[in-house]
């Protein structure tokens, strides 16, 4: 059973398939957030379960007025230590507009809160200076760079 969202989040529901599939063809979100190569919207939300039984993933939708404006999520779960990595991505309508920040904000304090989770972490593309520029404003921690991506810790 898929645990409840943050605050201001909500699960993906089949609905929501039209608004994914758009914000994976959309290049602006697909060159730093590729869509897996292996499902379709319908089936990837479909096993959004699946995935956070077996501690794949853990995804939220960032929802506007009813409507999907972007997704937080965690993906590579570890144990000892216990952590997760962040990521996210908003919609062209609803960048800079303090929204991601919000949204990450509020997932990071839920996943340390209500799964008990002692670190997070992200990596975001170099070239990424939008990402960038949240996770430094979100006062995570720059580790360092690896395979062109830079390392964020909190």
């Amino acid at each position: 059973m898929l645990p409840s969202p943050p605050e201001g989040l909500r699960h993906w529901r089949l609905a929501d398939a039209p608004a994914l599939a758009a914000a994976w063809a959309d290049p602006s979100v697909r060159l730093w957030n590729p869509p897996p190569i292996d499902a379709d919207a319908p089936s990837w939300i479909l096993r959004c379960e699946e995935r956070w039984s077996l501690r794949l993933s853990l995804d939220f939708v960032i929802d506007v007025d009813g409507a999907v404006a972007g997704e937080v999520g965690l993906r590579n779960f570890t144990d000892e230590p216990a952590r997760a990595e962040v990521g996210v991505w908003v919609g062209t309508d609803h960048r800079r507009t303090g929204l991601a920040s919000q949204c990450v904000s509020s997932v990071t304090d839920w996943a340390c809160t209500e799964l008990g989770l002692d670190q997070l972490w992200c990596r975001t593309a170099t070239g990424n200076h939008a990402a960038g520029s949240l996770f430094r404003s979100l006062r995570w921690h720059e580790l360092g760079e690896s395979d062109g991506r830079i390392v964020w810790s909190i």
